[in-house]
């Protein structure tokens, strides 16, 4: 009989510590490109994946105070973000990335644009209007002066193409553009085509 019940209670410990394992593991499931969706969510995608992987926000969850200071050294270091757009972004990781407390369930993002153009959603997803505009520079070029420049390059959608998802630097200025491996291939001849009507 010891060797039944030492048994039973070995097994029982091991569920117990399956159990607390499982508790313990992270609640949502994220991709490796994407935050917890919810209000606020692609917004704070667009505006972060300037700079840098959105690793950077979830390997080390902050206080609301600590985040409302990264978007204030953000914005000085250029982020273009107006003071409406930090707010959401502020109160979006204050709740999905806090230290203090654990995260809600994945909700949709009820802030993200309504647009059912599919051009807009792509540009809106790849955080290309982060740092482009159609008719004016604002980090990098306009997409009409992109148009302009290659409008008689037969081979222009397929390198735009291929620089939207490798990144770049030189052609535009010293700010690099950013690499975007998560934009599918045939997303970015796409978003090239459309870049390239817009002369």
């Amino acid at each position: 009989m010891d060797g039944i019940a030492s048994e039973f209670w070995l097994k029982r410990e091991l569920l117990i510590a399956v159990a607390a394992a499982a508790i313990a593991a992270p609640v949502h499931a994220q991709k490796p490109d994407k935050l917890i969706e919810g209000p606020g969510s692609t917004l704070t995608e667009t505006k972060c994946k300037i700079c840098h992987e959105l690793q950077h926000i979830r390997r080390a969850p902050l206080s609301r105070g600590e985040w409302a200071d990264n978007l204030k050294n953000m914005k000085e270091r250029g982020t273009p973000m107006t003071e409406a757009e930090m707010a959401v972004i502020l109160d979006y990781l204050a709740v999905y990335y806090n230290r203090e407390k654990p995260a809600p369930a994945p909700s949709p993002d009820t802030l993200a644009g309504a647009s059912g153009d599919p051009i807009e959603k792509l540009l809106g997803a790849n955080a290309c209007t982060a740092c482009h505009a159609v008719d004016k520079r604002v980090v990098g070029p306009s997409f009409r002066e992109v148009a302009v420049k290659y409008a008689n390059d037969a081979d222009a959608a397929a390198r735009l193409a291929t620089k939207m998802r490798a990144g770049g630097q030189g052609n535009w200025g010293n700010v690099p553009m950013p690499p975007n491996p998560g934009l599918a291939e045939s997303d970015a001849q796409k978003l090239a085509s459309w870049v390239l009507q817009q002369k």
